[in-house]
């Protein structure tokens, strides 16, 4: 079986699964090299057909990822355009007097000079038959049937295969299949929760995996005006004027900076808000518009108290849902996806749950993995059980020949013939980039696409920073540690599994062992816990690190410039090197190392 699947609106992409395992997933913005791009995935496409030797019509089905798709993110990418300006705009223009005053604003009309018809698939001749400021606020079911018609019809000709072969697929079963076939864990009443802003009128679910059906079960979900945390999240991070849907984790970076009294005032704001009501949630619905409450509410406290206070309130609110649902289900195993997964520190504090023997985050949970999904699920239906997801190298190769390196000049280009190579520029002090095999999929580097550093010393990060990161100072770098000696720098006693970056620990003395890969006010780490066969070469060269300095771990960055995404070929990394101060790039078969001026 041959599956296709494609998410079309914020980091839109696909994903490929041949029989019972996911073989290809990447995202458009690696390809546009414009952030969060929602964009019709074109370029996407065609390199998964490309990298699997396949066309559309080898495909048994095409399957789109949410049954209510908007056309706004393709049409005004504004996942990516969009400025805090322009997120404060929509709020006092657009969600306020549609909430508050009963007004029926147009949200294209108040953003109409962002809108690009000009591009794929609105410059078709269907495209230019679609009236898109005929669509209703919100969508009517006539609206929704005319969306899907649009996209099914552009698939059909795109990948020149039958309509019949495309469908759609439930946002939140998406997230739960990716959650637990993405996973390790197969145990029986295994619990699958997801968590998000919103997907097809939910925000969350909770289901359970039955071993002797081999399949998953919802057993509740949530209504997106129930359970409203991540909205919470999401505009709280607007009012400190950050970027929603984008800089929350900046929110959460920041949030151990501060340990005083006023957390528990900014909660009680919050608490007022949402609430528990054991597994379910209780929204205080006299709240119609979240943000301009939050606004109202919040004014008078600091920056640093409110980022600690939205913190605090999310690991409670989730600790005792995950808590109440444990019990209620008399799960021990825990697998987790959706938008809210992303938060780390929250993670850390779920997986200290008493009766959870078993914690699983899956790397992305966000929408971009929706497609890896949606292949689980379909495979699921189909009485396929899809083999679990060892690594998150599903890209690109990092292809080239030696004539796209022999030309640049001021390089000295060396063959890569060890990691003794690498391992003496990095005791060295030097900061080496990394583009070789093939690319990660998701928001984090896993070290294909990566900075990398001797974690010991705090002026690396100066120095990364200041060659090409420019994060904003209080954003900690994280470390790749080997999963096999990871017991000497980080405290895990229930031997949690965290290959993709997505649940923080805590460490041991990691402010002196490894400052400059821990968060410099708590100490946690948000590690990638690396085992030898998902990347040999790179784990062999943490391993002469460890060998030579007592420390199983390096510093790891992406490999990107400041606000684009990470890198997808060797001509995207060579710019990137260009374009900053790094010194030395790992490429698969040679090192290039830019030369220095004698005075």
């Amino acid at each position: 079986m041959k599956v296709l699947a494609l998410t079309l609106e914020k980091c839109s992409g696909c994903a490929i699964l041949v029989d019972d395992r996911v073989v290809f997933s990447t995202s458009e913005e690696r390809y546009t090299r414009i952030k969060s791009d929602s964009s019709f995935p074109t370029n996407s496409i065609r390199d998964a057909l490309l990298t699997c030797n396949m066309k559309g019509s080898d495909f048994d089905k095409v399957i789109i990822c949410g049954n209510k798709i908007s056309l706004i993110p393709s049409l005004i990418n504004e996942y990516s355009t969009f400025s805090v300006d322009d997120q404060i705009k929509a709020m006092e223009e657009y969600w306020y007097p549609n909430l508050m005053q009963g007004q029926n604003r147009s949200f294209l009309d108040i953003f109409r000079d962002k809108i690009k018809l000009d591009q794929y698939p609105f410059n078709t001749e269907l495209g230019k038959k679609f009236d898109v400021f005929s669509l209703q606020n919100p969508y009517t079911e006539e609206d929704g049937r005319r969306v899907s018609e649009f996209y099914i019809k552009t698939i059909s000709s795109f990948l020149e295969i039958d309509e019949e072969k495309i469908t759609h697929m439930e946002h939140d079963w998406c997230h739960a299949a990716y959650a637990f076939y993405g996973s390790p864990i197969r145990d029986d009443n295994t619990l699958i929760v997801t968590a998000d802003a919103w997907g097809d009128d939910l925000s969350g679910s909770l289901s359970l995996y039955s071993k002797s059906k081999g399949q998953i079960e919802r057993v509740k979900e949530y209504h997106h005006k129930d359970f409203q945390l991540a909205r919470i999240y999401r505009y709280t991070t607007l009012v400190l004027r950050m970027l929603a849907n984008e800089h929350e984790y900046k929110v959460m970076g920041l949030a151990p900076y501060y340990n005083g009294p006023m957390i528990e005032r900014v909660e009680k704001v919050l608490d007022k808000m949402l609430r528990n009501d054991g597994i379910g949630f209780i929204f205080n619905r006299e709240i119609r518009d979240i943000y301009h409450h939050l606004q109202n509410n919040l004014k008078n406290f600091r920056f640093d108290h409110i980022a600690a206070g939205l913190q605090s309130f999310t690991e409670k609110i989730l600790v005792n849902w995950f808590t109440s649902t444990l019990k209620e289900y008399g799960s021990k195993s825990v697998v987790y996806s959706g938008g809210v997964s992303m938060n780390v520190k929250a993670n850390l504090k779920i997986s200290k749950i008493p009766q959870i023997e078993k914690f699983f985050v899956c790397g992305a949970g966000t929408d971009e993995t929706l497609p890896i999904g949606a292949c689980y699920h379909w495979a699921e239906m189909n009485n396929i059980s899809p083999k679990p997801l060892t690594t998150l190298y599903l890209g690109s190769e990092s292809s080239y020949v030696e004539s796209d390196i022999i030309s640049l000049k001021d390089i000295t280009i060396t063959k890569f013939e060890s990691e003794d190579q690498i391992l003496e520029k990095i005791l060295d002090d030097k900061i080496v980039s990394i583009c070789r095999g093939r690319m990660e999929m998701g928001q984090r580097a896993l070290g294909n696409r990566s900075i990398v550093a001797d974690p010991r010393t705090r002026l690396n990060v100066e120095k990364i920073n200041h060659s090409i990161k420019m994060r904003d100072f209080w954003m900690p770098f994280a470390p790749i540690v080997l999963s096999e000696y990871h017991e000497i720098l980080l405290e895990n006693p229930k031997k949690i599994d965290s290959p993709f970056m997505t649940i923080a620990f805590e460490t041991k003395n990691g402010k002196n062992s490894i400052p400059a890969a821990v968060h410099q006010s708590d100490g946690t780490a948000r590690a990638q816990l690396l085992k030898k066969e998902q990347n040999p070469t790179l784990w062999n060269l943490i391993f002469k690190f460890y060998e030579r300095t007592g420390i199983p771990a390096l510093l790891n960055t992406s490999l990107n410039l400041h606000g684009e995404p990470i890198v997808r070929t060797i001509h995207d990394a060579i710019r990137v090197f260009n374009k900053s101060d790094l010194e030395i790039l790992w490429l698969n078969n040679h090192i290039l190392e830019k030369k220095h001026e004698k005075n």
